[in-house]
């Protein structure tokens, strides 16, 4: 999402081979670059090769030469971080988000000094911040270019380097992922209390006892320009800042594990299990409620796990319940006792929300829980984001956009000469359209967000019956051939306008020429578009269906309370330690 008016922020997160051991922990990359990606940040992430590769191709060089040639050397270390750069890149797209990978030339990284410990001297700014505006730009660390086109190296744990030197020529902050959550006074893995951590320190006590953490060049070079960044690790809601201009000790709380309820297994369900089972420091599953085990067995739910009972389940010992059953009635049933048990709820329930969310956040509320339901419009699309975002800077005057992914699908194939049949065919086998695709077709599923997007745009609750809509389900295929034959689109647009005498609401099929914003929406690639009362136009764009853009997005929801319990904690150690020394 973009304002015209406004340029957003840049950050640069590093992730090193210190946290991804292997393409098995590019999800949590993922989670990093899209909960920052939802909040309007456009992000450049610098990565490592996994684990031990570069010391591997080192020895591989090795026993091939004892004294390799410097600018063969550098080649073949740097397949190890265009590998890893890659396949980061894949995980992204599987998840919906729109990312590009850069090499040294394209991205302009010049280099002068020796080809292994080079120093970067220039970037093509300019063609980074104009990627930036359509993907996440993914650059393979601590490898660049010399003045003859040769790759060269920037050093042992040059990555780092690499990270402060993009933020600083782009104007941004930089982020180092390592695999702790920031410098401490002695080393937390050794036995005994836990040290204390610095919130903040100086870039000559980071050179002092931070260089096993943080490459001695880069803490050189960004105190050389007077450039702060921050340290942590993934997941993690503490961080230490470098650069200021004082060392500030804090206590440390060891984190626990937050206890997750999952009341559902199917498509998105099992996503989620298994995204929360590769992240034991951060969450622990403490049961899997679903009517029969098949699935969750077949997502690799221990037996042990498998609940029948959910209501039971919901009032066990947990901090977040997150709903995937669907449907209303017994859902809303179950979030209510959730809440009124003190857990926090994450669902993907749009039905649910726009029939019982007022109701429901208003209980969360009173119970002192949080409710949280971004999965239920847009997938990997933060559409309730966006929304949240464009209102702090003014008025909203409409939004319009493609909000189901699945007649987006299907309008593509019926525009290619398929019939309506064997393009829902298509749209299930895919993945992107449920076995019975009907609330897709007639637009009920646009409807639903249509709603909850007007809820939170306009602070109105739209009666359904308030909303003009008219589905795909009885198009004529023809008629959308023939539109791109013209070269125009189809699409099925939901529209709210504020006007004099309320809102005006509509889901229907419009034929929009190329040039619209809402007419390139390939695929189950989800837009919107929100026009401010002042300023320019805002327009967002990912994919809006599917498991793993679901997934995601359940999945940003838990890191958030995660984040919020852990700070909560820090805040209560704190006043507890103050009064203790007071």
């Amino acid at each position: 999402m973009r304002n015209k008016e406004k340029q957003p922020e840049i950050v640069v997160f590093k992730f090193g081979s210190s946290v991804l051991h292997s393409e098995e922990d590019l999800p949590r990359a993922v989670h990093e670059i899209y909960r920052a990606w939802s909040g309007g940040t456009q992000v450049v992430a610098v990565v490592s090769a996994f684990g031990n590769t570069t010391n591997e191709l080192w020895r591989r060089a090795q026993s091939i030469s004892d004294e390799p040639e410097a600018s063969a050397l550098a080649a073949l270390l740097a397949t190890g971080e265009a590998t890893a750069s890659a396949m980061l890149c894949l995980a992204l797209g599987k998840v919906g988000i729109a990312a590009k990978v850069l090499d040294p030339a394209q991205a302009g990284l010049r280099t002068v000094g020796d080809r292994l410990e080079a120093d970067l001297v220039a970037v093509d700014a300019a063609r980074l911040k104009s990627e930036l505006r359509q993907a996440i730009v993914i650059l393979p660390g601590f490898v660049g270019r010399d003045e003859g086109g040769y790759t060269t190296l920037l050093g042992r744990g040059g990555s780092d380097f690499s990270a402060l030197f993009l933020a600083h020529q782009l104007g941004g902050r930089c982020v180092l992922f390592k695999d702790v959550d920031g410098l401490y006074a002695n080393d937390p893995a050794c036995s005994g209390p836990r040290p204390l951590r610095f919130a903040e320190i100086t870039y000559e006590t980071t050179l002092r006892i931070g260089s096993q953490v943080v490459q001695a060049k880069a803490v050189r070079f960004a105190a050389s320009r007077g450039l702060r960044f921050s340290v942590t690790a993934i997941g993690a809601s503490s961080q230490t800042v470098v650069g200021c201009g004082r060392d500030r000790l804090v206590a440390s709380a060891n984190s626990t594990p937050l206890c997750i309820a999952l009341l559902g297994c199917g498509t998105v369900g099992g996503g989620v299990y298994q995204r929360l089972a590769a992240l034991p420091e951060l969450f622990t599953v403490t049961a899997v409620g679903t009517r029969n085990g098949v699935r969750a067995l077949a997502a690799g739910v221990p037996e042990r796990l498998i609940a029948c009972d959910l209501e039971e389940l919901v009032e066990s010992e947990c901090d977040v319940v997150v709903e995937l059953i669907g449907g209303t009635k017994r859902a809303a049933a179950l979030t209510t006792k959730a809440l009124r048990s003190g857990h926090h709820v994450v669902t993907a329930n749009k039905a649910l929300m726009v029939d019982e969310g007022e109701a429901l956040l208003s209980l969360a509320d009173a119970c002192r829980v949080t409710l949280r339901y971004s999965a239920a419009v847009g997938g990997a699309l933060p559409l309730l984001e966006a929304i949240d975002r464009a209102r702090k800077d003014g008025a909203i005057r409409a939004f319009s956009g493609v909000l189901n992914g699945t007649t987006n699908f299907v309008l593509d194939r019926l525009a290619e000469g398929k019939d309506l049949e064997s393009a829902v065919a298509a749209a299930q086998k895919g993945g992107y359209a449920e076995a019975n695709p009907r609330f897709d077709l007639n637009g009920i599923d646009a409807t639903q967000k249509l709603i909850l997007l007007a809820r939170k745009a306009f602070g109105i609750s739209l009666p359904f019956a308030a909303v003009a809509r008219e589905g795909i389900d009885q198009i004529d295929p023809q008629l959308v051939r023939q539109s791109r034959e013209q070269g125009q689109t189809v699409r099925l647009i939901a529209s709210c306008r504020q006007e004099a005498d309320g809102l005006v609401a509509t889901v229907q099929p419009r034929v929009l020429p190329q040039s619209h914003p809402l007419a390139s929406a390939a695929g189950i690639e989800n837009r919107l578009l929100i026009e401010p009362v002042v300023g320019a136009p805002y327009l967002l764009s990912a994919k809006g269906a599917g498991r793993w853009p679901t997934t995601e997005a359940v999945m940003a929801d838990l890191l958030d309370i995660k984040r919020e319990l852990q700070l909560a904690t820090a805040t209560e150690l704190f006043e507890d330690l103050r009064e203790c020394v007071a």
